[in-house]
């Protein structure tokens, strides 16, 4: 009777204003609304960790050029730093418990960009050791010393273009803030102003046991008086490097010191190298002793030509080590942007034979390289097994065009390269591509490199194939290696081809 009552009333007063009745209403979002699972601090740090996660800011290492990439589903698109930081922000301000958890992901990387912002993070350092709850460690004496929010900083950034960073106050401050970050794992900075020796030694004092990661650019351009204090023993004192980027070190010219002790400028750890075509990059890079030297990455400028005689003689030194080696496109300022400007296409590029011959990179099993380099002369390579192209474009792949893709394909083979097992097109998705065609000619492609006992992928790490009309269940295949990674393979939805068949893509995990 109740409900007849209510119905009548709304045919009566269809307009009835929400808030008219005093009992309170509960509105259906807020119904729905449950508090978060009861989970382990170990597993909500690890999902705001992924939540957060930008390459650039937990490491200045490389990425693999054959790391599989995904045509993107997300309207949001990609982290950055400053989504990334929102994020962060939004997570410290949820509850007590998040903030415990998310405040140690806020100070993990400080971007440091004017002397005024370093004071800022100074101050806050410097209070959150007087908190009741900031972060402590154990120092050599036995006691316990309070290092605040600074304790989980991994990685600090340092910037130079702003008035004011050329003064010796901003270096106080910086060093301040160092002295505060005792747990530094990766150290950026960008020095547009000679910095005193006083200083470097001061960082080489405070992380030569523990810093990892180091990337040093001094863009002085004039190598003149005022040139940098930056010396082969400076880079040999971080004797925890991983990874070490030298495309814009200047320093002191090599030729007018004195030869300096092995130990001195030796490496032990270091296995990632990044270099530049400069001359002083590929310098000091000869000139450092780098016994678990294992990947090179090497960027050559749009402007900036390469000095034939020292990329040999640093191959000379460290060739005999190297397994892997990235030749990005030509890029201005020797930074990592597109492969598929017009710029880059039409630059001197960097010749991928001198890795090839077998008195440089004996060892060598994996090669990245643009493909609009020139063409590889026929050297045989007994240990190289996986190819990158970078820049490919579908026109690129046509077999009755004259184009440089065309011409690095058909120069690979298994006679040159008897262990080869991967070609890749970096960065390039048959899936994501507007022509019309690509997936006959890929295939064409990889039916090709089949015969050779060769896998033919995309980017994505897919296989096309075709498949029989009547064949629907999963298709298996054995691969080449016996002891290979793991490999799934999944059927794509039916379409039509040429031959009235099915293509199949093979999805390489």
């Amino acid at each position: 009777m109740q409900s007849i009552l209510s119905r009548i009333h709304d045919l009566l007063l269809p307009f009835n204003c929400l808030f008219v009745t005093a009992a309170p209403v509960q509105l259906k979002d807020q119904a729905d609304l449950r508090p978060p699972p009861e989970l382990p601090i170990e597993l909500w740090l690890e999902i705001f960790q992924f939540a957060t996660y930008v390459h650039r800011s937990a490491t200045i290492k490389p990425l693999d050029p054959f790391t599989l990439k995904h045509t993107t589903t997300n309207v949001m698109g990609a982290n950055t730093p400053t989504a990334a930081m929102r994020t962060k922000l939004a997570l410290v301000l949820v509850s007590r418990s998040w903030r415990r958890v998310a405040v140690q992901m806020l100070y993990q990387h400080l971007m440091i960009r004017s002397p005024a912002r370093a004071t800022n993070i100074l101050q806050v350092l410097e209070a959150s050791r007087h908190m009741p709850d900031s972060f402590s460690s154990l120092t050599s004496y036995g006691a316990t010393e309070a290092f605040g929010y600074g304790q989980c900083t991994r990685h600090i950034e340092i910037y130079t273009f702003t008035r004011g960073a050329g003064d010796i106050r901003y270096l106080h401050t910086l060093f301040k803030i160092f002295r505060l970050c005792p747990n530094l794992r990766t150290l950026s900075g960008t020095w547009m102003h000679r910095l005193p020796i006083e200083f470097l030694e001061g960082v080489s004092g405070l992380y030569a046991s523990s810093l990892s990661a180091l990337y040093w650019n001094e863009k002085t351009e004039s190598l003149s008086e005022n040139s940098p204090l930056s010396t082969p023993e400076f880079l040999g004192s971080f004797k925890s490097l991983r990874v070490l980027d030298l495309r814009h070190f200047i320093g002191v010219n090599p030729l007018s010191r004195s030869s300096c002790p092995p130990s001195a400028t030796t490496l032990p750890l270091l296995q990632d190298l990044i270099l530049s075509t400069h001359s002083r990059s590929l310098e000091y890079a000869t000139i450092l002793c780098m016994p678990s030297l294992r990947n090179l990455t090497l960027h050559s400028s749009t402007y900036d030509a390469t000095n034939d005689e020292l990329l040999p003689a640093f191959l000379k030194a460290h060739g005999p080590s190297l397994i892997t080696v990235d030749l990005p496109s030509p890029s201005l300022d020797f930074e990592p942007d597109s492969d598929s400007t017009i710029t880059r296409g039409t630059a001197t590029h960097l010749n991928p034979d001198i890795f090839l011959k077998p008195d440089h990179c004996p060892n060598l099993e994996s090669l990245t390289f643009p493909a609009t380099s020139p063409a590889l002369a026929p050297h045989t390579h007994p240990s190289l097994r996986r190819i990158g192209l970078r820049g490919v474009r579908s026109d690129g792949l046509y077999p009755d065009k004259p184009t440089s893709t065309k011409i690095h394909l058909f120069a690979i083979s298994s006679n040159k390269y008897p262990r080869l097992e991967l070609i890749q097109t970096v960065g390039f998705l048959v899936e994501a591509d507007t022509d019309g065609l690509i997936k006959d000619i890929f295939i064409w492609w990889v039916e090709k490199f089949e015969k050779e006992g060769i896998n033919f992928l995309d980017g994505e790490g897919v296989l096309w194939a075709y498949a029989e009309p009547d064949h629907e269940e999963i298709i298996l295949a054995k691969p080449k290696d016996p002891t290979p990674l793991p490999v799934t393979f999944s059927v794509s939805p039916p379409e039509k081809s040429q031959n009235k068949g099915k293509k199949a893509k093979y999805q390489h995990e």
